[in-house]
């Protein structure tokens, strides 16, 4: 039994592994050396999105790694006896069950010695999934059985901070930075700190978090989160950089001078507000082409989007109609047991449209196969309409980002004392971002 455990863990991290990548086929990783391939660590990360995000940990350690999650989990048919395969942990959380919570002295027992047999050991130190742009409260946990290991033989236990950044967590073929952040060595910290027992430990927790909140988007007033977004669209247009890249120098330069100088901050804010509101009743918005480019350029990127939505437009029609079925379906089926917020959406789109669509597929090529034309109508099923579809979930976002508004941006064009206003207007207010960002990475 044992043996056949070990072998379908294998099978499930490779399968969710491979499934995951499917999904998030552009995964960037920042600092990926610092895991080491062998030897006792603790891999702590945030976590946006439910149990996508053990699988992302998994894939950036490059080796097994046993998770803590939440007991009730485990009693969930199919995905319990998946979860023990794979060598999870169950924690015990009061609001789940309060009169389960002492068992938590359990599965730190059961991590702890894990940690002394040389394995990798995963957490998630806030304790739940979330959807905010920052970090909630590490718990204690984390500290604890850092300190308890390395007492009990975990000499080269390391601490390892993994911030996942995910530019749009529930959407298929989107992307996800990794950043690996510098890694705690455990031992050493507790012999160079100057406290002790209880003060130890939440010194460390304090330690974790700082370094996890540095590999994160984290906002320390999540009110600012809107204004967050219209940074970035003002700032990617014309930046090298990923938008989770600037997305990420933006926030850390927002917590800086919210703190540091916040009438500055405040006025930029203020500024974007009423430019957002002016170019509101000119029906365009801040990423509006009207506004990002002018002469030849914009001419140029005009002809481009418009001709690369007359160019798709038909093969995205048959890739979208052909899969029309299973595509509502899935998307039905999951919105009925998805849980509030976004932290699960991916996961249940993931569970539901796995069968749906394998289902849909086998029904087709049944259907071929009953009317004598599976070949060569079979291969065209199995090969080019899955492309299609894929070709199509990117190409409607696209058309809805690259050819907003068209009749408002073209009648702009001959208001030109207004267009010109506007756009100078919003030349500026890049320009005040660009500086609060570049005057923050000097400072810092």
């Amino acid at each position: 039994m044992g043996k056949f455990a070990e072998l379908l863990g294998i099978a499930v991290r490779r399968t969710g592994r491979l499934i995951v990548r499917v999904y998030y086929p552009d995964i960037k990783f920042q600092g990926r050396e610092l895991l080491p391939k062998g030897g006792p660590v603790l891999v702590c990360g945030n976590h946006p999105n439910s149990l996508v995000d053990p699988i992302l940990l998994g894939i950036t350690a490059g080796r097994p790694v046993r998770f803590m999650a939440k007991a009730p989990l485990f009693k969930t048919p199919l995905l319990g006896s998946i979860m023990s395969a794979l060598g999870m942990i169950p924690t015990y959380r009061g609001s789940d069950d309060a009169k389960q919570v002492r068992r938590n002295l359990e599965s730190l027992d059961s991590s702890i010695q894990f940690l002394i047999d040389g394995d990798a050991v995963g957490i998630f130190p806030e304790g739940k999934s979330h959807d905010a742009a920052q970090l909630e409260m590490v718990r204690s946990g984390v500290a604890r059985i850092s300190v308890q290991a390395v007492e009990q033989g975990a000499a080269n236990l390391i601490v390892v901070p993994v911030g996942l950044n995910y530019a749009h967590k529930e959407r298929f073929r989107s992307a996800v930075s990794v950043h690996v952040g510098e890694p705690i060595k455990v031992k050493d910290w507790l012999e160079n700190s100057e406290e002790e027992g209880r003060k130890a430990i939440r010194a460390l927790t304090n330690e974790v978090a700082k370094r996890l909140k540095s590999v994160i988007v984290h906002l320390k007033e999540p009110e600012w989160e809107p204004l967050l977004e219209d940074f970035v669209l003002l700032m990617e247009f014309d930046s090298q950089d990923c938008s989770m890249v600037i997305r990420k120098q933006i926030a850390d330069a927002m917590n800086y001078f919210a703190s540091k100088d916040r009438p500055r901050a405040e006025a930029v804010a203020e500024a974007i507000q009423s430019h957002k509101i002016e170019i509101a009743d000119c029906n365009l918005t801040l990423d509006s082409l009207v506004l990002q480019s002018q002469g030849w350029g914009m001419f140029v990127r005009a002809v481009l989007r418009i001709g690369g939505g007359l160019l798709g437009l038909l093969p995205a029609l048959v890739g979208a109609v052909f899969h029309l079925v299973p595509f509502f379906l899935v998307r039905f089926i999951a919105s009925l047991v998805t849980p509030p917020g976004r932290t699960a959406i991916s996961l249940y789109r993931l569970l539901v449209g796995m069968p749906v669509y394998l289902a849909w597929y086998v029904a087709c090529l049944s259907l071929l196969w009953w009317t004598n034309l599976l070949w060569p109508f079979g291969a065209a099923a199995l090969v080019v309409l899955p492309c299609l579809g894929v070709f199509a979930l990117n190409f409607w976002p696209f058309v809805a980002k690259g050819l907003p508004n068209l009749s408002a941006q073209f009648l702009i064009l001959f208001k030109r004392t207004k267009q010109k206003s506007l756009r100078e207007n919003q030349r500026s207010l890049r320009k005040k971002i660009v500086d609060l960002k570049t005057e923050f990475i000097k400072q810092s």
